[in-house]
């Protein structure tokens, strides 16, 4: 980022976290350039590690995002929107074989297929996991070091947004200070679009 009194000027695309969803995002944007924000170092701050269990995608044989779909509908009584439930399951699959070319270690058989368990509300095998309930851990190893190999992403660590910054009706980046320090004034870091990826 170039610096120009108390605004900084991220390259490309400016990401508000760094979770899973914030440098699942900047590694899906390279080889565009992508500034990453986070409070802390990456991967002792995000609530991604956590995660148990496994992720589920419709890989197994007679299984169907569609099927996937329906058996989230049904748990969620109600609440859970259609579209949303189809266009998340649709995509489940080239996420897990995402993860998987960035180097999780997904737990397979003897012949190098996912080996896929059944939890909760699903109707068919579909969960992948990592080590029995190791998931989240692992996802976040593979693919902080992914992120760290790719010359495109920028982290800056130690820095938290505050709120975001307008022009005409648009967003045009965040402002922002070290993380602790309450009473500076706010850094605005510029960028051409911002993500916020800060949910957890």
């Amino acid at each position: 980022m170039t610096t120009f009194d108390n605004t900084l000027y991220a390259d490309g695309a400016l990401i508000v976290g760094a979770g899973l969803a914030g440098l699942f995002t900047a590694l899906k944007l390279a080889p565009r350039p992508v500034t990453v924000l986070s409070p802390k170092p990456l991967g002792t701050g995000a609530s991604s590690a956590w995660a148990q269990g496994g992720v589920a995608a419709a890989m197994g044989e007679g299984d169907s995002p569609h099927a996937h779909a329906q058996d989230t509908e049904m748990a969620g009584a109600g609440i859970v929107d259609h579209g949303t439930a189809e266009g998340v399951t649709a995509e489940a699959v080239a996420r897990i074989e995402d993860l998987a070319r960035w180097g999780t270690p997904f737990d397979r058989d003897d012949f190098g297929n996912f080996e896929l368990g059944r939890e909760a509300a699903h109707s068919a095998n579909r969960i992948v996991k990592v080590e029995g309930d190791r998931a989240g851990w692992a996802i976040m190893q593979a693919i902080i070091a992914q992120v760290r190999r790719t010359p495109s992403i920028r982290v800056v660590e130690g820095i938290t947004a505050l709120s975001l910054a307008r022009e005409n009706g648009r967003v045009v980046g965040v402002y922002c200070r070290k993380l602790g320090d309450r009473y500076s004034e706010p850094i605005f870091v510029r960028a051409r679009a911002t993500v916020l990826a800060a949910g957890g």
